[in-house]
């Protein structure tokens, strides 16, 4: 029986409200579809109550995304939302919160795909225009980012974001006028205030139009001395300008920023890049040691602090800092150059202190790190089509392509109270996935649809695994499925939280007895029937466990308490026969399983055991009728069907084989036994492309199985691809010389 607790979101609805009522649209959203889920379930309308769930679905899919944008884990946040698109497909919003996502990800190409099925929905979306603008100028497209910016820009007359983007466009398209004429009739709508001429100024910066930049940002000074950034903007800005000459002008600027504002970290990482140029040592470390405390784990400031360090013959302290910066930047993704000279100033000061091995060392990496970047950097100068768009994109990652959302000078500006407030919305949100998850997939239990319910069941262990009796039912949910191998672990879990779980172990028992783990499951199983249980199944799976460690004794004494509960039942027949097996009596046992094949037992498995034994003992046309039958009672068995399709394969019945095995892939795809038997055959009949296509994905299923590599290879070597094929032949043989079992759930 499935545990049910259907009423998990309200509570956590009840919970919620007092803890972040900043989110209260949404949440009112959730709790209206989970009562009228209820309402359905309650009616006995499984159908709208698993669309109603699948409503709340969608939404805190989505919420949880913004989230994750909003904390810039853009990669995580992509993953959700294209989780929310399957409960949300013709949602616009949707569509440009994901677009936003993979923009932020740096994934252009995949950001226009959402934005343009947006417009399809709703062509009149600001939102879907102004990704694309901002898309395609990534992409080094000009023209058609101006066109949609434009767009959305009529669409949207009062959004700064749209307008600031668009002037950048401009600039960038040498259309100058045009942007000044934008901003300035933004300046009009809006009003003198300082942050607007931060934003024109950034743009200007941005641009390369350095000296309108400084007019810009002089502005918000005029207008706010204490402004943030605004002192920072103006010093970054003398130095891109003028270099050297305005070292000492934006070094007053960045002190002034520092005292407005003392935990502003670029101003005082600048503050002590200058002093490092100025020669200035010990002011830079006291700079440098304050932006490394803002942000410990930006790689940069160390960088800086150990050339301060090393100039005072600090070599301990550089070495610390030198170690610091390369375990931030171990490779080339974060500054090709950094990296490369950090292990070369670390070599030196490693030298310094008479570690010269080390040093050598250190030395080997740097050299090896500078071919590294030449190389890259060659690669990046030829590359073929699409180079001009890929170069600009790179510059890109420095623009400012937004009012703030994308600057990347602004770091990580969520204040504590900010952070906290998303934890919790992240933590509800979860929540009410995983609830929303578990409550369909005990909706898909109730209609007997159980690889659907074991597939919901795992989504809520993923999101929200402290419900009651999900891993119980997870795991039953996969017995059911006969996905023997993945219904362990929940079991173990549920186990190990609740020792006491009787159903629980019984489960874990027999599904470890249908893996061929008999120690495991006997011992499971003998504490069960202690405990008093009458399930003949238990007894049956016990009995049969103890059979195949050949403890007979025992097995005996199980067996006799089935015949004292049930009588002379097909199962009894069945478990004498293994035994008679065991004890090297086939004739005996062949006349027990008579009795089987005799009876007209429709209890599940029954049919099947008894064609595994007639295996055994060479009977294969017996078998076969034993799995025919046991598959007109279980018509959906898989166990039988790839038993069956099996036999067949190797028999005079190879197309029904293909056939069965066709079968049990299209209900299970990710079946990697019947892929590689239904490839292996496949290969065997010439089918060589039908073949790759089912030994591929059970090599990815199955990646320890030498078995399916050898014969992946095969397919390769016969499909005209024979370098591909020697490759995994000899991790075939490699696998094999390692002696790794392989093991399925039939």
């Amino acid at each position: 029986m499935m545990s049910s607790c259907p009423t998990i979101i309200a509570g956590l609805l009840f919970l919620f409200v007092w803890q972040s009522p900043q989110d209260q649209a949404p949440q009112d959203t959730i709790r209206q579809h989970y009562q009228a889920a209820e309402a359905a379930r309650v009616a006995g309308n499984l159908d709208l109550a698993q669309s109603e769930y699948a409503s709340i679905l969608g939404e805190g899919y989505q919420q949880l995304g913004k989230i994750y944008s909003a904390r810039s884990e853009y990669e995580l946040a992509a993953t959700v939302l294209e989780a929310a698109q399957r409960y949300r497909s013709n949602s616009s919003e949707l569509l440009v919160d994901l677009s936003i996502a993979y923009f932020s990800a740096q994934q252009y190409e995949k950001a226009l795909v959402p934005a343009r099925k947006a417009l399809v929905i709703d062509p009149n979306s600001a939102g879907a225009h102004q990704m694309l603008g901002k898309t395609y100028f990534m992409l080094g497209d000009l023209g058609k980012a101006i066109v949609e910016l434009e767009s959305a820009a009529k669409l949207a007359p009062d959004d700064v974001d749209v307008a600031y983007t668009l002037g950048i466009a401009y600039l960038r398209n040498r259309q100058p006028a045009l942007a000044k004429q934008l901003y300035d009739s933004l300046i009009k709508a809006i009003g003198e205030q300082p942050q607007l001429h931060l934003l024109i100024g950034r743009a200007y910066r941005q641009s390369g139009l350095l000296p309108d930049a400084a007019v810009e940002f002089r502005k918000a000074i005029a207008l706010d001395p204490h402004f943030p950034r605004a002192h920072y903007y103006l010093g970054i800005t003398y130095l891109l300008d003028e270099g050297q000459s305005k070292t000492s002008e934006a070094l007053e600027e960045f002190k002034v920023e520092v005292a407005a504002n003392p935990d502003e970290f670029f101003a005082n990482y600048y503050l002590g890049v200058v002093y490092n140029f100025k020669r200035e040592w010990d002011l830079a470390i006291t700079s440098l040691q304050k932006a490394s405390a803002i942000q410990p784990n930006n790689p940069d400031p160390y960088f800086q602090l150990a050339q301060a360090y090393q100039e005072l013959n600090n070599h301990e302290k550089a070495i610390e800092v030198l170690r610091k910066t390369i375990a931030l930047n171990p490779n080339l993704a974060h500054n090709k150059g950094q990296v490369t000279t950090a292990h070369h100033r670390l070599a030196q000061s490693l030298i310094k202190t008479g570690q010269a091995e080390a040093g050598q060392k250190e030395l080997q990496i740097a050299s090896d790190l500078k071919a590294e970047a030449f190389k890259l950097e060659q690669q990046t100068q030829t590359d073929a089509p699409g180079s001009a768009a890929n170069n600009l994109s790179d510059r890109g990652k420095d623009l400012e392509l937004g009012s703030g959302a994308h600057d990347p000078s602004e770091g990580n500006s969520l204040d504590e109270k900010s952070k906290r407030q998303l934890q919790e919305s992240e933590d509800y949100y979860k929540s009410v996935i995983g609830a929303a998850h578990n409550n369909i997939g005990l909706l898909q239990a109730e209609r007997q649809i159980f690889p659907a319910a074991a597939e919901q069941f795992a989504l809520a262990a993923k999101w929200h695994p402290q419900q009651p009796g999900l891993q119980y039912n997870l795991g039953l949910a996969y017995y059911k499925s006969q996905s023997f191998k993945q219904a362990v672990a929940p079991l173990e879990n549920e186990l190990k939280a609740h020792p006491e779980n009787r159903p629980a172990a019984m489960l874990l028992g027999v599904t470890l007895f249908r893996l061929g783990n008999y120690p495991r499951a006997s011992e499971l199983l003998s504490d069960v029937v202690e405990a008093q249980s009458t399930d003949l199944s238990v007894y049956y799976a016990l009995s049969s466990s103890l059979i195949r460690q050949r403890k007979l004794e025992a097995a005996e004494r199980v067996i006799e308490r089935i015949r004292t509960i049930a009588g002379d039942i097909p199962q009894l027949h069945l478990l004498l026969a293994e035994k008679y097996y065991a004890n090297d009596e086939p004739a005996r046992a062949l006349a027990e399983l008579s009795a089987v094949a005799s009876s007209d037992s429709n209890a599940p498995l029954v049919h099947y055991d008894a064609g595994l034994l007639y295996l055994k003992l060479n009977k294969r046309d017996a078998a076969i009728k034993e799995f025919e039958r046991e598959l007109v009672l279980n018509p959906h068995d898989t166990q039988a069907r790839y038993s069956l399709g099996d036999i067949l394969l190797a028999g005079n019945n190879a197309e029904r084989g293909l056939a069965l095995m066709r079968e049990i892939i299209q209900a299970r795809p990710d079946d990697a036994e019947a892929r590689f038997r239904l490839g292996k055959a496949l290969l065997k009949k010439g089918q060589i492309a039908e073949a790759i296509d089912n030994l591929e994905p059970a090599s990815r299923l199955e990646p320890d199985s030498p078995e399916i590599h050898y014969e992946l290879g095969q397919a390769y070597i016969a499909g005209g691809r024979k370098a591909e094929g020697k490759t995994q032949i000899d991790l075939s043989n490699q696998l094999r010389s390692r002696s790794q079992p392989t093991s399925n759930d039939h």
